[in-house]
C-alpha cells in the first residue's frame, strides 16, 4: 500500500505538493489551537481587582442582612396596609354579683324588674376606620425612610470592607513587584559570581569583594524568603476576604485612569446623613397625623342573659348595635411640641454631623488629588532615572569583565538599579491605590 502511495505521489507532483500544503496546514493549525489554549490557560490565572471587589461584596456576611432589611420593610408595610381593614373581636363574659338590682313598682299588671345574680354575655365587636388623618401612610413613610436609612448604614460598612480588601490587594501588587526586582538582582549578582571567583583565583580582584558579593546575595535572599511569607499570608487573607481561591493566582495591575470626577455628592457616609434627614421629617409627619380627627364605624352582636340593652329580657337573647365613633386628642399637654422640638434638634444634629463630614471629605480628596499628581509626576522621572540606571549597570557588567571596575563598583550599580525599580514600583502602584482610594471617597466604587 505505501508503494502504491509512493507511485501515485511520484507520479502526481501537483497532488504531492498539495498534500504537503495541507500536512502544513494542520501543523500549524494545531500549534494555533495549542497556543490559543495556553492563552487562555495563563489568563485563567489572572485576577484583578474589580473581580475581587465584587467577590468579596457577594460572600460577604453583611450582604444576607440587605436580605432582611428589605423583607423586613415589605412586611411592615403590608401590616400597615391592614389597618385599613376592618377589625373582628369576639367577647365573652360570665359573671356573679352579690347584688342585683330590684325594681318592685306595685303597679297593676307589672310584676317588676329583678336582675339574677349570675349574667352571661357573648359577642363579636367589629371596627371599620373611616378616617385615619393619614397615620397609616404617615407610619409608612417613615418605615421606609428608616430602612433606606439601615440600607445606607450598610453600604457605608459594605464600602469600608472592600476598601479593605482594595488595600489589601495593592500590597500584594506591591510585594509582587518587589520580589520580581529582587530576584532580578539575584541573578544579576549569580551571573557574576563566577567572574569574581575566577578575578580572585588570578589574583586580579581581592576575596573581600567576592566575599560582600555572596553576602549581598545572602541578604537579599533572606528578603526574598521574608517577601515569599508575606506574600503567602496576604494572599490567603485576601482568599478568605473574597471567597476566591487565591493559589498560584496572578494579581493584574488596574488601569490608571484619566479624567476623575472629584464629586463629593456620592460619598457613602454623606448620603446616609441625607437619609437620617429623610427619616426624621417622615417622624415629624406622622406626629402631625396622630393629632388628627379620625373617624370609624362600629357594630356589635352579642347574645346574652340578661339582654344588655334589655333588662327585662331575662332569658337569653340576641343584641346588636351599630354607628360611627369620632376621636379627636385636642390636648396633650404639650407632649407633641416637645416631640417635634426634640426632631428639630436631631435633624440639625445631623445637619451638623454632615457639614463636618463634607468638610472632611472635600479636604481628603484635595489631599488625594495633590498625592496623586505627586506620584504621577514622580514615576515620570523614575521612568528615565531607571532607564539611565539600567543602562549604567550593563556598562558597569561590561567593565567588570573588562577589569577596569572593581566587583565592589559592580555592585553597587546593581542595588542602585534595583532601589530605582523599587522605587518606580512604590510609586507606580501608589498611583493606581490613590485613584482607587478616590473612588471610594467619591462614592463611584460602593
Amino acid at each position: 500500500m505505501l508503494e502504491e502511495n509512493s507511485f501515485l505521489f511520484g507520479s502526481n507532483p501537483c497532488l504531492t505538493r498539495q498534500t504537503n500544503r495541507i500536512m502544513n496546514f494542520n501543523h500549524h493549525f494545531a500549534a494555533f489551537i495549542i497556543a490559543i489554549s495556553f492563552s487562555f490557560s495563563s489568563q485563567a490565572q489572572l485576577l484583578d481587582l474589580y473581580t475581587s471587589l465584587d467577590s468579596a461584596e457577594a460572600t460577604m456576611p453583611l450582604l444576607k442582612q440587605e436580605n432582611l432589611l428589605n423583607e423586613a420593610l415589605s412586611n411592615k408595610l403590608k401590616e400597615y396596609n391592614r389597618n385599613y381593614l376592618p377589625s373582628l373581636t369576639a367577647n365573652g363574659q360570665i359573671s356573679y354579683q352579690s347584688d342585683a338590682p330590684e325594681l318592685d313598682v306595685p303597679i297593676p299588671g307589672f310584676t317588676g324588674l329583678e336582675l339574677p345574680n349570675v349574667q352571661y354575655r357573648a359577642s363579636i365587636d367589629i371596627a371599620q376606620p373611616i378616617f385615619d388623618a393619614g397615620i397609616s401612610r404617615a407610619l409608612k413613610i417613615s418605615e421606609t425612610a428608616q430602612s433606606e436609612a439601615s440600607l445606607k448604614s450598610l453600604e457605608v460598612s459594605k464600602s469600608a470592607y472592600k476598601k479593605q480588601v482594595a488595600l489589601l490587594y495593592f500590597q500584594m501588587l506591591l510585594v509582587n513587584d518587589q520580589i520580581s526586582i529582587i530576584s532580578k538582582s539575584i541573578d544579576l549578582m549569580r551571573e557574576r559570581l563566577k567572574t569574581v571567583e575566577s578575578a580572585v583565583e588570578n589574583g586580579v580582584a581581592q576575596e573581600n569583594d567576592l566575599l560582600k558579593l555572596k553576602s549581598e546575595i545572602l541578604k537579599l535572599e533572606n528578603k526574598m524568603d521574608e517577601l515569599t511569607a508575606a506574600k503567602m499570608s496576604g494572599m490567603e487573607i485576601l482568599g478568605i476576604l473574597t471567597g476566591i481561591n487565591t493559589t498560584d493566582r496572578t494579581l493584574e495591575k488596574p488601569e490608571i485612569q484619566g479624567s476623575i470626577d472629584y464629586s463629593t455628592s456620592g460619598n457613602p457616609t454623606l448620603q446616609l446623613l441625607t437619609t437620617q434627614q429623610g427619616s426624621i421629617m417622615a417622624n415629624e409627619s406622622l406626629l402631625k397625623a396622630q393629632r388628627m380627627p379620625k373617624v370609624s364605624a362600629f357594630g356589635q352582636v352579642g347574645l346574652g342573659a340578661p339582654n344588655p340593652f334589655n333588662f327585662f329580657e331575662k332569658d337569653l337573647s340576641t343584641y346588636y348595635i351599630a354607628g360611627l365613633r369620632a376621636s379627636w386628642n385636642i390636648w396633650d399637654w404639650g407632649e407633641t411640641s416637645l416631640k417635634r422640638k426634640n426632631l428639630e434638634i436631631n435633624k440639625q444634629m445631623v445637619v451638623e454631623q454632615q457639614n463636618q463630614k463634607k468638610l472632611e471629605v472635600e479636604s481628603n480628596l484635595r489631599t488625594i488629588k495633590h498625592q496623586g499628581d505627586k506620584y504621577a509626576k514622580a514615576l515620570e522621572r523614575d521612568e528615565e532615572i531607571l532607564t539611565m540606571k539600567s543602562q549604567i549597570r550593563k556598562n558597569a557588567s561590561t567593565q567588570l569583565d573588562q577589569g577596569v571596575i572593581t566587583p565592589a563598583e559592580y555592585l553597587d550599580e546593581v542595588l542602585a538599579e534595583q532601589v530605582a525599580e523599587l522605587n518606580k514600583s512604590v510609586n507606580e502602584i501608589s498611583l493606581y491605590q490613590n485613584q482607587i482610594i478616590l473612588q471610594f471617597e467619591t462614592g463611584t466604587i460602593k
